[in-house]
């Protein structure tokens, strides 16, 4: 009996146990802003003659010093905040599916997220709220260490910042 145990991988056994709970979120959470930045990119966010960021922001119900900030910026520099949107959803996304770096990721995406709260004028009912807190718990659990990237930066004693 003490033979069969030892047969277990040890990805599956151990203090990585409690993080392959986790593996189901953070895919969840990587294909959610990879699929938003992909749909962008279909939408034509990154072409030099169309602008749908304004469009976007007419839409928006941001506070008033959130408006002064962030929203005055993005209406004068309307071209790089749309590559710095769809690069930042397309490179955590991927990152976070593919368990690279996920602590990193995840604090990136709870920034994306509750920004995406403010500008919409603190609506509880979005999905911001939940994807915030999901997002900050793969963070701290740095869930890309169960068949991630992660995981295998690790087993080969790579040091990685914030790992």
């Amino acid at each position: 009996m003490a033979e069969e145990t030892r047969r277990v991988p040890a990805f599956l056994s151990g203090p990585t146990t409690a993080t392959a709970v986790l593996l189901p979120m953070r895919l969840y959470v990587g294909y959610w802003w990879l699929k938003l930045g992909l749909a962008k990119l279909g939408e034509g966010w990154l072409k030099t003659d169309q602008y749908p960021l304004n469009d976007l922001i007419k839409t928006l119900n941001p506070p008033g010093w959130f408006s002064v900030t962030f929203v005055d910026a993005a209406n004068e520099n309307t071209l790089l905040f749309q590559w710095l949107i769809v690069l930042a959803e397309l490179l955590f996304g991927a990152m976070m599916l593919a368990g690279a770096v996920t602590r990193v990721s995840g604090i990136a995406i709870a920034l994306m997220a509750l920004i995406g709260f403010i500008a919409a004028g603190y609506d509880f009912n979005s999905w911001e709220i939940p994807m915030i807190l999901i997002s900050l718990t793969l963070a701290v659990a740095a869930a890309g260490r169960y068949l991630g990237v992660d995981a295998i930066l690790k087993a080969r004693m790579v040091k990685v910042p914030l790992f």
